[in-house]
């Protein structure tokens, strides 16, 4: 067996592992790509290992980054949308307000 050949049934058996754990990586075409890479020999075990981890740590950063926009365009949302638990009128009765159909002074 060639070298390319038993590197690609290393990583067949590391799938077919992940797969039957409920894991499947070889959904994950930028995964895919950096073992095929080294399938083809044209990077070493340690490279895919250290190209895997900065594809992670890429992942990571994009995931926080779109975590905080969405908490920030959720915050601009909260803050536009008006107040609407005071219903409270002038003499002081809640929820009697003339202008949300209350009786004023009731």
């Amino acid at each position: 067996m060639t070298t390319e050949q038993t590197r690609r049934s290393i990583a067949d058996r590391v799938i077919a592992r992940a797969r039957a754990r409920a894991t499947p990586i070889d959904g994950d075409p930028e995964y895919m790509a950096i073992v095929e890479l080294w399938v083809m020999g044209e990077i070493s075990i340690q490279e895919m290992r250290r190209r895997y981890i900065a594809l992670l740590q890429e992942r990571s950063r994009t995931t926080d980054h779109l975590a905080t926009a969405i908490d920030e365009e959720r915050a601009g949302e909260i803050s536009t949308v008006p107040d609407m638990g005071n219903h409270s009128n002038q003499d002081g009765f809640p929820g009697r307000d003339p202008a949300l159909g209350g009786v004023a002074g009731t």
